[in-house]
């Protein structure tokens, strides 16, 4: 019986790893596959990449269940969070409102003509 070669590339660095894990992710999801451990490691391995099998499984983990198309088009908050931040808003610019003014007059000062030695001459 032949034996199994012993896969001599390095180990992809942490940043490496999360990329490589991520895009492997995006591909199973754009085909409409289940996320898995062993499917990103089949991905990341075809790319000639290796990394640490724990990253695999945090993705497959932190993955499970969650729909991620709705995570790409950032759909993922969630509605007590959405709540509180409408309701914080209109507090927000009302204390505020006093700062936008002095700000607005600043932006209505003159420009200053810079030289820019011939540049646009």
């Amino acid at each position: 019986m032949a034996r199994a070669q012993k896969d001599t590339r390095p180990i992809a660095d942490q940043n490496t790893s999360e990329a490589a894990c991520t895009y492997a992710a995006l591909i199973l999801y754009e085909d409409n596959q289940e996320i898995n451990a062993a499917k990103l490691a089949q991905i990341i391995k075809a790319a000639n990449l290796r990394v640490e099998p724990i990253w695999t499984k945090v993705f497959e983990k932190a993955l499970k269940g969650k729909k991620v198309g709705d995570l790409l088009h950032g759909n993922s908050g969630s509605a007590p969070a959405a709540q509180v931040a409408t309701t914080a808003a209109p507090v927000a610019q009302q204390t505020k409102a006093p700062e936008a003014a002095k700000e607005v007059k600043k932006a209505e000062e003159p420009e200053e003509d810079v030289d820019m030695g011939g540049l646009f001459d």
